[in-house]
């Protein structure tokens, strides 16, 4: 119970903040050598992208890595008061996450193989 007590407030910030309106983001990833990855905003539009690269609704990227895509936000003051308004989490920097494509949705067989 103490989990979902800390949990909650920071799920209720991202979801908050989630749902002002940005485009979905999708990182496809980089080959290992690579300094640049591929992401997909909204549908169909894909970009370059590499550390220091701005993402309009998402941030700035903080590492390319092989799989996955850290993203930071640095919150300004309105911000802040938006969040704080809606009873979510305020942070003045909040580091996102974003799993390589095909890591979210592993595929656990196929059709004649048995799910493990």
């Amino acid at each position: 119970m103490k989990i979902v007590a800390l949990i909650a407030p920071i799920l209720a910030s991202v979801l908050a903040f989630a749902s002002r309106g940005e485009a979905e983001l999708r990182y496809w990833g980089k080959p290992p050598e690579a300094a640049i990855g591929w992401i997909e905003l909204g549908h169909g539009q894909y970009y370059e992208i590499g550390t220091g690269t701005d993402i309009p609704g998402w941030g700035r990227v903080k590492q390319v890595g092989v799989d996955r895509l850290v993203v930071e936000q640095v919150r300004t003051e309105a911000e802040k008061r938006w969040l704080h308004e809606r009873g979510a989490l305020v942070t003045d920097v909040l580091e996102i996450h974003i799993l390589r494509e095909d890591l979210r949705h592993p595929q656990w067989g196929t059709p004649t193989e048995p799910r493990r």
